[in-house]
């Protein structure tokens, strides 16, 4: 039997008939914007029930106003919201927005953030009567907002692989950041998407397993597919391998196995967050959506991190509002134009993406366009920044990549280029300039005493070398570290009577 829905565009113009007069479409790969190498793979398919995920109970449409929903919410962490069921059957429902495309949904699903409450959740509603519950609950005094569970599209399949050299790099400044460092494999970005190839020779070294969020299981192999392994290498393929190219970072890198609902992105994020992960990459559409929102207020505040999604590709502007924990990247070329991207609000930067040479799938290469370029390379810049100084929080870090941007636009924020194109070594000078700096080295009755200037967060030692070629440093074990505001001293009391080189590391607790 052939499934078919055409939903008008205003939710409110739906509820208003009592009941949402929808059908579920049998949707074509190609609808679903899948790429070509995705498409093409066959994987056995994941059962209804997942392990340690709950299906919610059905509310009846009578009781949307009148029940208490806590008790029929499952909040998503632990929600099965049956999205990779309907994935896999291609049964989806359709929403047709004004501009005339098809917007698909998770049946029977809603997305509810009730006030006071940290985590999105899962309310299991009548089929056929999404949008009619979605206005419903937008009214309720308890809710901050209900959404439907919308599939998303990544930004852009890239083209053939070929070799080529990597202009974005001298665009924004790596070489002189990579003079101070290469980055820190202590910090690790997310690549939310279909896993990457994780044995590709250049991702290799930095790669570490992931999570796949529909089966509720770890990631440790994958062939991967273009789109995700393009992006994996702009963030952190690997520096002075000698093989290929190089991503932003030294980092590491992980994959998060998703089908592309808004359900599934918020668990990636909140399971990242909840393993430490303090960069988030969702190379897809949705940056506007409130449950990612949500996802980016929890990745913040648990891990200190950042989620940075692509903008979406295209032309004219995009009506979504700019949410305030959600780092949107728009795509510049060579000659930092601006390249086929939705301008508006929701912006936040620019970065280059377009004709970007990256990591690709089969162990090669291949030059690719899109916003979804453009976001892992900003990802893989602030894994740097939070590498080289960990106790740097997100809001530092923004405003380290605001101060330092390239203002392209009109002065200050545009709907173009958002505060600017990143400059990779400008934020890099920036962000050594947070770290502790030794002021003056004196010795006072036998003893050698070293001042720093000091920040909050941070566990300071102090090291000696009695020569600095070739350089042996050594803890100072009995060294005396103390505070007074913003002033360090770090006492050596026995320095050799020979004199020695010192120096001050700081490092996260």
């Amino acid at each position: 039997m052939k499934w078919a829905l055409r939903l008008l565009p205003l939710l409110a113009a739906l509820a208003a008939t009592g009941a949402d007069p929808l059908f579920y479409d049998v949707v074509s790969d190609q609808e679903l914007g899948l790429p070509a190498d995705l498409a093409a793979r066959t994987a056995p398919p994941l059962p209804v029930a997942i392990p340690g995920r709950q299906i919610p109970s059905l509310l009846p449409f009578d009781d949307l106003m009148t029940c208490e929903l806590m008790h029929f919410s499952v909040p998503l962490p632990q929600a099965n919201t049956r999205s990779h069921f309907w994935f896999q059957q291609r049964r989806l429902g359709r929403l047709e927005t004004p501009a005339g495309t098809a917007q698909f949904f998770n049946p029977e699903t809603v997305l509810v953030k009730f006030r006071g409450q940290p985590q999105v959740a899962a309310l299991r509603v009548e089929p056929f009567r999404e949008a009619s519950a979605v206005h419903i609950l937008n009214q309720r005094p308890d809710v901050e907002f209900a959404v439907l569970d919308t599939f998303e599209r990544r930004q852009f399949v890239p083209n053939d692989p070929l070799l080529g050299d990597q202009w974005h790099h001298q665009v924004i400044g790596s070489y002189a950041a990579w003079n101070y460092s290469l980055g820190s494999p202590s910090v690790q970005v997310a690549i939310v998407d279909s896993p990457f190839q994780m044995d590709h020779p250049d991702l290799a070294p930095n790669t570490v397993s992931g999570w796949d969020v529909d089966a509720n299981l770890p990631v440790n192999s994958s062939g991967g597919i273009v789109h995700s392994t393009m992006c994996a290498g702009l963030a952190a393929a690997a520096i002075n391998n000698g093989l290929g190219l190089a991503g932003a970072a030294n980092c590491q890198v992980l994959p998060i196995n998703i089908n592309g609902s808004i359900s599934e992105m918020y668990n990636a994020v909140i399971w990242a967050a909840d393993h430490g992960v303090r960069v988030v990459n969702i190379s897809w559409s949705g940056a506007t959506n409130p449950v990612l929102e949500t996802a980016g207020y929890y990745l913040k505040t648990n891990a200190a991190g950042l989620l940075i999604m692509s903008a979406n590709d295209g032309f004219g502007e995009q009506a979504g509002t700019n949410q305030p924990d959600v780092w949107v990247v728009s795509m510049t070329d060579a000659a930092d134009n601006l390249q086929e991207t939705e301008t508006g609000a929701y912006l936040d930067f620019a970065a280059p993406g377009y004709d970007v040479w990256s990591t690709t799938t089969g162990g090669g290469y291949a030059s690719g366009s899109g916003c979804s370029y453009a976001a892992p390379l900003v990802a893989g810049v602030a894994a740097w920044m939070f590498g080289v100084n960990p106790t740097l929080q997100p809001a530092e870090i923004i405003g380290i990549l605001t101060n330092t941007a390239v203002d392209l636009g009109p002065p200050g924020w545009d709907p173009y280029y958002g505060w600017g194109r990143i400059d990779f070594g400008a934020a890099a000078a920036a962000t050594l300039a947070t770290l502790p700096n030794i002021s003056s080295v004196q010795c006072t009755n036998h003893m050698l005493a070293v001042a720093a200037n000091f920040r909050p967060g941070m566990v300071y030692s102090l090291w000696r070398a009695n020569q600095l070629i070739p350089t042996v440093w050594q803890p100072v074990a009995n060294a005396v570290v103390t505070t007074n505001g913003h002033a360090l001293l770090a006492i050596d009391p026995s320095p050799p009577a020979a004199g020695a080189f010192y120096r001050l590391e700081a490092s996260r607790p």
